[in-house]
């Protein structure tokens, strides 16, 4: 359903917004406002305290997605933000710090779920499970978490203004043990680990009794063992 009255500037009164938030989906906030935005791929003005971890604002003219926000407070001084910044275009990371009363333009992407097929050179192959449209995204664009990409794994892109940025994988992956050497005779407890190699030939710290052959649940964060999937 498309609507042509709706424009960027979005003035319109408040009568006009609760006839229409019946027929439109709420976001956390509750706004048809920020629903519309979204939809576009606009930016808008909020306080940083506002921002929350994992949402984008824009920062030097390009879209950063606040990947840490840790908030930080000494004796009589004033509260700030040390957070990391991670840039949707380029993959790199940032330092900065920002006031919760900073004034911030936050970035609205899209995320749609997709389905990993495979990897074409230096380009993931990604499909729309819905309308089965597929979509190449550069590698460089998706950073480590690239090695925990297993065939039709489903996951998120991340688009702003129709072009798709990045991915965001699933907090889990389950993957398969393809290689790690047995444990030393009595060296089977949990707390001692070994290297081990996953179907996508990724490594990873897995407790010593974990065999080939083993299924195991990886946190696609810092790729962190935890369990056996049974």
């Amino acid at each position: 359903m498309q609507f042509g009255f709706i424009h960027s500037g979005l003035a319109v009164a408040d009568d006009i917004e609760s006839m229409y938030t019946s027929a439109f989906p709420r976001t956390e906030r509750g706004s048809f406002f920020e629903w519309i935005a979204k939809k576009r791929g606009a930016v808008m003005p909020v306080k940083f305290n506002d921002i929350k971890q994992g949402e984008a604002i824009m920062f030097n003219n390009e879209i950063w997605i606040v990947f840490k926000k840790d908030l930080q407070t000494r004796g009589n001084l004033r509260s700030y933000y040390q957070v990391l910044l991670k840039n949707l275009e380029r993959g790199n990371v940032y330092n900065q710090r920002f006031s919760p009363d900073d004034n911030v333009e936050q970035a609205m992407l899209i995320r749609r779920e997709y389905e990993y097929l495979y990897t074409d050179g230096e380009m993931l192959v990604l499909m729309d499970p819905e309308t089965y449209d597929q979509i190449n995204l550069s590698k460089e664009l998706v950073g480590d978490v690239i090695k925990f990409l297993t065939p039709n794994l489903r996951l998120n892109v991340l688009s702003h203004n129709e072009k798709a940025l990045t991915i965001e994988m699933p907090q889990f992956v389950e993957v398969t043990i393809t290689d790690t050497p047995d444990a030393a005779r009595g060296d089977t407890a949990t707390s001692v680990f070994k290297l081990a190699t996953i179907e996508t030939g990724a490594e990873v710290k897995v407790p010593g009794h974990i065999k080939k052959g083993d299924k195991v649940k990886i946190r696609t964060e810092d790729g962190e063992f935890l369990g056996r999937v049974n």
